[in-house]
């Protein structure tokens, strides 16, 4: 693994990601049965025009993603409190040295863990309390997480200020991690395919 040491949205943030598959994106690569998703040729698309342009796609923002941003180090505290832990922040993570991978973990815990927050509307946080959260939604991330950093197990939190945050531990799916990795493999193959045929 190597680390981007740089703040998450800044430029250099933005120029480590530019026109690499990124775990928070996974989920448009493969399902979480680790078959392709429908939504791959689009995102193929999109990182070979960031790639071949330079330029950043703009990405979609509402107040609930600004909000997120926002309490993301509310997050990051109390989980350090819950759990006596310190949080390692860092920006972008590549999978090795080709750095035709990564990910943007909201931080690194010891060795051998991950941390990821996701902020929550109170209503949601509190249905997710009284009735189960299901965090399907996010496991093609946390395990490409895993996957990038060689990280044994990873906590999401969902997290709402004023309201008891929900952890759920992540570890790691080493079958679904495999598939994964086979896919990432023809993924960026493709990728780069492309980039060479139009520059």
């Amino acid at each position: 693994m190597i680390i981007v040491d740089c703040l998450q949205n800044s430029p250099q943030w933005d120029e480590a990601r530019l026109g690499v598959p990124s775990a928070s994106q996974f989920n448009r690569i493969v399902t979480t049965t680790g078959a392709r998703s429908k939504q791959r040729e689009a995102y193929l698309y999109e990182l070979a025009g960031e790639r071949i342009t330079g330029e950043k796609k703009a990405g979609y923002k509402n107040a609930d993603m600004d909000r997120g941003h926002e309490r993301q180090q509310e997050s990051l505290e109390m989980y350090e409190f819950i759990n006596s832990v310190k949080v390692q922040t860092v920006g972008f993570c590549f999978l090795d040295d080709k750095k035709e991978v990564g990910c943007s973990p909201d931080g690194l815990v010891g060795e051998m863990g991950g941390f990821e927050t996701k902020d929550t509307l109170p209503h949601i946080q509190i249905e997710r309390l009284e009735k189960g959260w299901s965090t399907a939604d996010h496991f093609q991330q946390v395990q490409g997480c895993l996957y990038v950093t060689g990280r044994e197990w990873w906590d999401l939190v969902s997290y709402s200020r004023g309201i008891p945050p929900i952890i759920t531990r992540f570890n790691r799916d080493e079958k679904f991690i495999h598939e994964l990795s086979i896919e990432l493999i023809l993924f960026v193959n493709d990728l780069n395919a492309i980039v060479k045929k139009y520059t």
